[in-house]
C-alpha cells in the first residue's frame, strides 16, 4: 500500500504536468470580485463538505482525476470526479524533520 502511495505521489505530478503548469499562470488572470467590471464574477458562499476518505481510497472507488495544480508549495490540489460528484484533494508528501513522516490527503465534496 505504501509503495502504491509512493508511486503515486511521483508518478502523478509528472503525467500532470502540462494542466498544473496552465493552472499556475503568471499572476490572477481571472477578473477579481471587488473590480466593477461585466466580466467580474461574485464571490458566492460555497459548500465545502469533508469526505472522510483518503485521496487514494477515493481513486480506488472509482474516481478520476481531472485536474492537478501544486497547492503553494504544501502538496498538489487534485480535482475528482465520479459519477455526478465531484471532489476536491489536497496531498501532502511526507516533510523530513517533522513528525509529517506519511502522506496525507484531506478531500472536500462541492456537490
Amino acid at each position: 500500500m505504501m509503495q502504491k502511495l509512493f508511486l503515486l505521489l511521483v508518478v502523478l505530478p509528472i503525467l500532470f504536468r502540462p494542466a498544473s503548469g496552465f493552472a499556475q499562470g503568471r499572476g490572477d488572470w481571472l477578473p477579481r470580485s471587488d473590480v466593477k467590471s461585466p466580466y467580474a464574477a461574485l464571490s458566492v458562499p460555497t459548500a465545502l463538505k469533508p469526505v472522510p476518505d483518503s485521496l487514494a481510497s477515493l481513486l480506488t472507488k472509482g474516481y478520476r482525476i481531472m485536474t492537478t495544480a501544486d497547492y503553494g508549495g504544501s502538496g498538489a490540489l487534485f480535482t475528482l470526479v465520479w459519477q455526478r460528484q465531484t471532489v476536491i484533494c489536497v496531498l501532502t508528501a511526507p516533510v523530513p524533520g517533522t513528525d509529517q513522516n506519511v502522506p496525507t490527503s484531506r478531500c472536500w465534496a462541492l456537490n
